[in-house]
């Protein structure tokens, strides 16, 4: 183990021996005979606070803050770009904008103490906000996206900073930030873990980042060291005058080989910032699924780059730091109490405790600790799992105890963020040029070369193109690689051409400036038009506000799983359905229901549903696929008394669920036999059309006359409907608050969730099993009876 002496700080020493810099308060007599204040009581005059600001401003420190605020300021103000695209009524409920995605929902509900999501890091985390701003829950999930995201750029600036480029990371940062494939998941009201997943992944590596960068070397150092050793033996070999010079060469050679030209690398403000690092990577994995992963590729990173690109006469202390970063970050407190307690042996005025941490036998063995912390069985066979679902597309699969198999409809076909892309619509997501997204990734190449500390982002390279095969959201990961690569070896190569210190940093920073006005030009035009405004219609919306007030807190919600969130946020109460209640059962039940023609049969399934807690998965409960078709069939025939259930359920219909249409139909006709489902016929046009509901003519443009068998017309007055005695299953739906125009088959028209949004809430089929307590014409509520 190396003791090194802290060294005395350059400024310190400059002033100790300058006439003028007196530190005990005496006078200094002046050329004019007068007298100079004592230093130490001078008054402070604003010309002089101002002097010292600039010059704080100047210092690498002082710049650093600068710049550090203007690439968060630069990323928020594009990304506000977005704003006015809201500014309408339709995306407000109440004075309040409504969110942009699902899951927004679920954490605001969270916030407010509700369902599962309550307690959790993000939900807190809006929680806090809230109450440290007096927003609500709402107003915190549409502001805190621009605001975290643009928070990457910080990030991504200080890991610029890290690999040698400050003045790069302006530039790197703002693009890191506005990249298509992470601005998609963190517009406006995009309130959802992305905010921190990509951030975290980013900071709780920066310690260590800081800290070994310059304790490597580059791949061109070692192969010049290499070469001179080589070469060095070759002249062994040789006369004694040889030997001579080749001291001198060796000399030389250390100087990119050793460890003499860094700082302690175990001063105390190091093992507190690798420390920290360590509780922050442990922290992370409260968050995300995929940071017990990640945070165990740090962990091997930090030795795996002492041993192999490690200083000559560092790689001790590198290996000892690493263990102060790994064994928080994995063995959470009592792996922080462990490293501390190491980091106070190290530091510490107690001998014996000084002798034990300093053994190498010590070191090895905590190494053997982190080895097994690492090779978790239970946390890679999570990664399986998680991995598999989001690559198969069949049929959801559950074993019974009589080895026989329960199949269920998939939900990851529908789900846009699993749907794989290919290498040009990654490159996309990086950069909306395809030329600047190539540059990225070839600079990233380089920066790996250049800076062996760039290796730490190499997983999130990977994820990015792992998007091929598990779907869209892992693009974003690639952010910070495109940005950081194009912009470091810019920053190096203007380095190489302005010699002069002064110059060279105005000038690398000009040029990163240039970059970012050229690279960030086309998101002036990106940025609107990615807007896709709220998630769920404020009316849809205002009808499960109102059953927060007009339904008992005990009431079961049968609404579409995808807006089960959103009825948690509105209206408190638990749903049939949710995001995270994706599995086979809870997919196929409520579809059943929405997709069924026969009231009777979807009133006898939500009551069995209630006889059973309410939990899809115990409706199924120890049956096979022949078990499982005759319970349908059994709940359909009218021959089977009504089922009886203690509680109220009320389901939900919504003109947004027509759209959904082809899905809910597919998974809702799913058929356990075939083990298939069929959805029906749905289709949006796109075209301008006219149309007339006397004689139930349709003009499509650049199209023939299509006769429709029947018409509805919607909007905020009320709803217009109208049949034609045709029977040739055209049937189109008009809302001309939202501007959809649909075409559906007789299939789809017949649905539930068709009939009980247009059909008279009096119609004898549904009157004894539905009634209906709230309309807006847009959505309706009924109550099971």
């Amino acid at each position: 183990m190396s003791v090194h002496t802290p060294e005395t700080s350059p400024l310190a020493s400059s002033s100790a021996g300058h006439p003028e810099a007196g530190g005990n308060g005496e006078s200094h007599t002046l050329p004019d005979g007068g007298q100079r204040p004592p230093v130490g009581r001078s008054p402070r005059t604003p010309q002089a606070g101002l002097r010292a600001a600039a010059v704080a401003l100047c210092s690498p420190g002082g710049r650093a803050v600068l710049l550090a605020l203007l690439a968060f300021g630069v990323a928020f103000a594009m990304r506000m770009l977005e704003y006015p695209a809201w500014q309408t009524p339709e995306y407000q409920l109440d004075g309040e904008y409504l969110l942009a995605t699902h899951d927004a929902y679920h954490w605001t509900a969270g916030a407010d103490g509700f369902e599962f999501g309550a307690g959790h890091p993000m939900s807190e985390l809006v929680r806090y906000v809230a109450l440290l701003t007096g927003s609500t829950s709402g107003g915190v999930g549409f502001w805190l996206p621009p605001v975290m995201g643009s928070l990457l750029a910080v990030a991504v600036f200080a890991w610029a900073a890290a690999l040698g480029g400050m003045e790069a990371g302006l530039c790197a940062g703002v693009l890191a930030s506005l990249a298509p494939g992470f601005l998609a998941r963190t517009l406006l009201g995009y309130c959802d873990t992305d905010l921190v997943t990509l951030l975290f992944a980013l900071m709780a590596a920066l310690g260590p980042g800081l800290w070994l960068a310059p304790r490597l070397r580059t791949l061109p150092e070692m192969a010049v060291a290499l070469y001179r050793r080589l070469r060095r033996g070759s002249k062994r070999a040789a006369t004694a005058s040889g030997t001579a010079a080749d001291g001198a060469a060796g000399a030389t050679a250390g100087t990119t080989d050793d460890a003499s030209g860094v700082d302690d690398a175990l001063a105390p403000h190091w093992m507190a910032l690798l420390l920290c690092s360590g509780l922050l990577g442990w922290w992370s994995q409260e968050w995300h699924s995929m940071f017990p992963y990640l945070v165990r590729y740090y962990a091997l990173l930090v030795p795996g780059l002492a041993v192999v690109f490690g200083r000559r006469g560092g790689r001790a202390d590198l290996m000892v730091g690493g263990l102060l970063y790994a064994l928080p970050m994995l063995g959470g407190w009592p792996g922080f109490a462990g490293a501390v307690l190491l980091a106070v042996g190290l530091r510490g005025p107690w001998p014996f405790l000084r002798a034990l941490a300093e053994r190498r036998v010590v070191h090895a063995a905590l190494w053997l600790v982190v080895l097994w912390l690492v090779a978790d069985a239970e946390v890679f066979q999570t990664m399986l799992n998680s991995a598999q679902s989001y690559i198969k597309r069949a049929g959801d699969a559950v074993s019974q105890a009589d080895g026989d198999v329960l199949v269920y409809p998939s939900v990851a076909q529908s789900i846009i963020e699993v749907q794989d892309l290919s290498v040009a619509e990654v490159l996309a997501y990086f950069h909306p040029w395809m030329p600047a997204a190539l540059a990225g990734l070839a600079g990233f190449g380089i920066a790996l070369v250049a800076r062996p500390a760039a290796l730490f982002h190499l997983p999130l390279a990977v994820l990015a193109f792992l998007s091929i095969k598990l779907g869209g959201r892992m693009v974003m990961f690639g952010a910070p690689v495109m940005a950081l690569g194009i912009c470091m070896p810019v920053h190096w190569l203007a380095g190489l051409v302005l010699r002069d210190n002064f110059y060279r940093t105005a000038g690398r920073l000009l040029v990163s400036a240039v970059l970012l006005v050229v690279l960030g030009a086309p998101y002036l035009e990106v940025i609107p038009a990615m807007t896709q405004g709220p998630i769920l219609n404020r009316r849809h919306a205002a009808a499960l506000k109102f059953l927060r007030t007009n339904t008992p807190e005990e009431a079961m919600i049968w609404n579409w799983w995808d807006w089960g969130y959103s009825t948690h946020h509105f209206a408190h109460r638990s749903t049939i359905a949710d995001g995270a209640s994706h599995g086979g059962p809870s997919l196929f039940v409520p579809a059943a229901v929405y997709a069924s023609d026969n009231p009777r049969f979807a009133r006898q399934l939500i009551k069995y549903a209630a006889s059973k807690g309410n939990i899809p998965g115990n409706v199924f409960e120890g049956m096979n696929n022949h078990d499982a078709d005759d319970l349908m069939r059994k709940l359909a025939a009218r021959k089977e008394p009504l089922v009886a259930a203690q509680g109220r359920q009320y389901l939900v219909v919504s003109f947004d669920m027509l759209r959904l249409g082809f899905w809910i139909t597919t998974y809702g006709r799913w058929n356990f036999l075939a083990k298939e489902g069929r959805g029906y016929q749905i289709a949006s046009i796109s075209k301008p059309l006219q149309f007339s509901m006397e004689n139930g003519v349709v003009l499509v443009q650049n199209m023939d006359p299509v006769y429709a068998e029947s018409i509805d017309v919607l909007d905020d007055t009320g709803l217009q409907r109208q049949m034609y005695f045709r029977f040739n299953g055209r049937h189109f739906i008009f809302n001309r608050t939202t501007g959809d125009k649909l075409v559906i088959d007789d299939d789809m028209y017949n649905t539930l969730m068709v009939q009980l949004l247009l059909s008279s809430p009096e119609d004898p089929r549904f009157t004894p099993y539905f009634r209906l307590v709230f309309d807006n014409v847009h959505t309706r509520v009924y109550e099971v009876l």
